[in-house]
């Protein structure tokens, strides 16, 4: 009898692995252009800061903004770079700052401006990049319009506001997420961009996470960052709580791709950025990071384990009673309801017998959290139908501080409180009704890509063939876990695609989650962070919509 023996599939390039879509573009000119924005970006950020480096700088936006004017995703493709170090690059304009991510979000808005003025001759929407180049509108109605109900809400609170200058950089920042998710969905057309952008986004993610290693290691930031000891980390991000947010989106995704992706060179790539970004996050000692990253580790464990389905009601349960936990404090601390009948929970996590007037070292943040909380509250009590005006919350802070917490932090680190106060009960529900709407999109888009992922792998189990002989082939099909068969390697190859598609819509909407819950405890919507969570949502929204690689088309 003429045993079997594995087929191995010819080499084929996957777009849906890290190297893929770079390993056709790794070319001589290539390569000494990446050498030298690597070498212009070093010197970036050698050069002094006052005066300010204009003769490196002007070259470098000139570079950047004809690149976008002919390839407007090359703003897409240097964001995830430009939020965690935009900080280093940001240009005072009066009472604003702005940073690199607010000029490529200027400049992809430019470049899509000046699609409708180029002639359509010349400009074949797939054959030739451009300005044109791009597809149809595919966001969402619902989700658009609880962006523009917010946007319009923030508008009205201006009204009210004691500072127009600290309202408008809030209203600009949620401008600018319109944006991105608009236009980003119309230039991301290819599993290759998609995967592009991830990559770009761990990039940027480990480059922070080996800054603050060095941070760690030369002991460098103030001495308020120390506890025990030990220096918190903050990255360029000035704080170390927005900086373990920051660290816990794009540590959401990279365990999504550790668990759950394709093969072992995904899981292998994954992991390997995983590790650096967990460090990353227990040396910033932020428990509200830490506190945020378990409930999306959880999150990605019930979605992504097949064994633990039965649990999910009881896992989603116990988020819901964490948060519900959180919300119950802000209310206890306003002396709402009785503070006996929570105290012995309370007592545990170690937020009460705080002494806000005499707060000892050990508990001074907490205390100063609290403080701000119960400062926000009174806010909120005060003007309950429309707030102080978005974006004003340290204004109004000393008509409403505790104690001897008389500096305002900038907002109440609570972000539900912090939005209640400055837009009333009408801004809070609109929020919560935009955060209903990105879920739900997210939703959906996870919802189309595990059916078609379910297809595909329907396909590969009826192609199956009789099991191969001999133990070294058997270890073979062991370590080639989605190419069990290999008589159709297309299939196989589509069924991987569709997985870590799978993989990297659960690892964003776990990054979601990660940011509503640090929200409980912080304010993450600073340093552009809503424009990285802008691009993650245009990600996912165009995931579920792009084609096979094999059956794709289009360029960078």
């Amino acid at each position: 009898m003429r045993s079997l023996s594995v087929h191995r599939p010819e080499h084929r390039r996957s777009d849906s692995d890290f190297l893929g879509p770079l390993r056709s573009h790794i070319t001589l000119a290539n390569v000494v252009g990446v050498t030298g924005a690597i070498v212009a970006f070093g010197l970036l950020i050698a050069l002094p800061s006052q005066p300010q480096p204009w003769n490196i700088r002007l070259p470098l936006y000139l570079i950047v903004t004809i690149w976008t004017m002919l390839r407007p995703r090359t703003a897409l493709y240097l964001l995830p770079l430009a939020v965690p170090w935009g900080s280093i690059d940001s240009i005072s304009i009066g009472s604003a700052n702005v940073n690199s991510a607010d000029i490529l979000v200027g400049l992809l808005a430019a470049a899509w401006l000046m699609s409708f003025v180029l002639p359509a001759a010349g400009y074949a929407m797939v054959t030739i990049p451009g300005p044109r180049d791009r597809g149809r509108q595919s966001v969402p109605w619902y989700l658009v319009l609880a962006i523009l109900l917010l946007l319009f809400t923030m508008v009205l609170s201006v009204f009210v506001a004691t500072s127009l200058s600290d309202s408008l950089k809030e209203i600009v920042k949620w401008l600018e997420f319109l944006v991105i998710v608009l236009l980003g969905t119309q230039y991301i057309r290819t599993r290759r961009q998609v995967w592009i952008i991830v990559a770009m986004l761990l990039l940027g993610a480990v480059s922070q996470a080996m800054f603050s290693y060095a941070q760690e290691y030369l002991n460098i930031g103030p001495l308020s960052f120390i506890r025990a000891n030990s220096l918190r980390v903050s990255g360029t991000f000035g704080q170390p709580n927005p900086f373990a947010g920051y660290i816990n989106i794009i540590l959401s995704i990279a365990l999504a791709l550790t668990l759950l992706g394709r093969n072992w060179k995904t899981r292998f790539l994954a992991g390997a950025a995983l590790l650096p970004l967990a460090g990353a996050e227990y040396l910033t000692q932020s428990k509200g990071g830490w506190l945020a990253m378990s409930i999306a580790a959880i999150f990605i464990l019930i979605m992504g384990a097949t064994y633990m389905r039965a649990f999910k009601p009881v896992l989603f349960a116990g988020m819901l009673g964490i948060i519900g936990l959180l919300f119950a404090n802000g209310l206890l601390l306003a002396n709402v309801i009785p503070i006996k009948i929570f105290s012995p929970i309370l007592d545990f996590v170690g937020v009460t017998n705080l002494n806000l007037g005499e707060p000892t070292p050990q508990n001074y943040a907490t205390a100063e959290r609290v403080a701000h909380w119960i400062a926000g509250i009174r806010m909120f009590l005060a003007h309950p139908w429309t707030g102080v005006g978005i974006g004003n919350y340290q204004d109004a802070y000393p008509h409403y501080y505790m104690t001897i917490f008389i500096t305002p932090l900038g907002h109440a680190h609570n972000y539900y409180i912090n939005i209640a106060a400055e837009m009333g009960i009408i801004g809070l529900l609109i929020y919560l009704f935009f955060l209903l709407a990105l879920f739900i999109a997210g939703a959906r888009a996870y919802s189309m890509i595990s059916k078609k992922y379910n297809q595909a792998r329907a396909a590969v189990k009826t192609s199956l063939q009789t099991p191969p002989a001999g133990i070294l082939n058997r270890l073979w099909v062991m370590l080639n876990l989605f190419n069990m068969s290999y008589p159709q390697s297309g299939i196989a190859e589509t069924l991987g695609q569709f997985t870590n598609d799978r993989a990297l819509a659960i690892g964003i909407i776990a990054a979601f989650i990660s940011i509503s819950a640090h929200n409980m405890v912080d304010n993450l919507y600073v340093h552009s962070m809503t424009s990285l969570m802008a691009l993650l949502l245009a990600v996912i929204i165009r995931l579920k919509d792009v084609a096979p690689a094999s059956s794709s088309s289009g360029g960078l």
